[in-house]
């Protein structure tokens, strides 16, 4: 009779490590301030909300660059409100630190050379058409990848009339690839219209502007903090005279903090600088500042493979006639 139950026993060596303080942490990207809060741990479901136009996305893909560039972390995105040429403009900047529209213009070897590198690490669904979250899970199983990101959540089909044990059921589903697969599921999420009405509050050093949204300010309420291993809200003042440049990650859970991780206190969430569509600076440190290559000018043109093709050749669904660069 097959033996459905499990019993402490079998969990002998998990926690030996812990008795011994021999517990792997995450990996983090090399400044203190943000990996005392955040780890990358794969088999993890982690979601994130945020208001529009707050630089969700561009967050995101900065620490998947961190995470390929620091740890060799390979990544599948799906965007269906972000183009694979806008997505792959900004991880080409945050890969160089330097503007591809700018400091590329006469550089074809690098501008090259960069692509072929990105390529070996990112792929893309592309958004010429609607998915499912199972139809992305379906596709994203076919080949393995240490990242996983899905943005927007709400801009999935559903298929079924009731909407909420759907989206629960779906949340389930995505914490078991995660962990089936050893992937790390990234979500992102829109928030309730009411959550863009919050302001600060008369007298606030920030009065006025936009606050920060909470777990259950997000599309579909409080069920999603509650499925989710970490839970992020990435903000930004956008009106705000001096702030304007300044991102907000604000980590609202961590499920398992033996493996490194914590929430950041409610008034002080990581900050990151942005500047200049190339960087984030944390504390005044660029974590990807010691792996930009030499100048592009003198990088020798790398031989191209199969994997080294145009960027539409390492997506899913593209036609093959199709010779954009990106």
């Amino acid at each position: 009779m097959e033996n459905y139950y499990s019993k402490p026993f079998h969990e002998l060596q998990g926690l030996d490590e812990i008795r011994l303080g021999k517990v792997d942490t995450g990996l983090g990207i090399g400044v203190e301030a943000f990996d005392n809060h955040i780890k990358w741990k794969q088999g993890q479901f982690n979601m994130i909300n945020g208001h529009d136009n707050v630089g969700k996305t561009d967050v995101l893909l900065w620490y998947f660059v961190c995470m390929s560039k620091l740890h060799g972390k390979k990544h599948l995105i799906y965007s269906s409100e972000n183009t694979v040429r806008s997505q792959v403009f900004k991880i080409f900047n945050f890969w160089t630190g330097r503007r591809l529209d700018k400091d590329y213009t006469i550089d074809d070897k690098g501008f090259q050379h960069t692509l072929n590198e990105i390529s070996d690490y990112f792929e893309f669904i592309p958004n010429n058409k609607r998915y499912t979250a199972y139809d992305i899970l379906d596709l994203a199983s076919k080949k393995h990848h240490d990242g996983l990101l899905v943005d927007p959540f709400n801009s999935l089909m559903t298929e079924t009339n009731n909407k909420h044990q759907e989206d629960y059921d779906i949340c389930a589903n995505l914490r078991i690839f995660a962990s089936e697969q050893h992937t790390n599921v990234f979500v992102n999420a829109h928030l309730v219209t009411q959550a863009a009405r919050n302001r600060y509050p008369k007298d606030h050093i920030y009065e006025g502007n936009l606050a920060s949204p909470e777990k259950a300010d997000t599309e579909g309420g409080q069920k999603f903090a509650n499925r989710a291993d970490d839970f992020w809200t990435i903000h930004r003042m956008t009106q705000h005279a001096e702030r304007w440049n300044i991102g907000e990650l604000h980590v609202r859970k961590v499920k398992e903090t033996i493996t490194g991780g914590c929430v950041t206190p409610r008034d002080k969430p990581i900050e990151l600088r942005w500047f200049n569509h190339c960087a984030y600076f944390i504390n005044n440190e660029n974590p990807l500042e010691k792996t930009y290559d030499k100048e592009a000018e003198q990088l020798d043109l790398l031989p191209r493979t199969e994997q080294h093709q145009s960027m539409n050749k390492m997506t899913h669904g593209v036609h093959e006639e199709d010779d954009l660069p990106f």
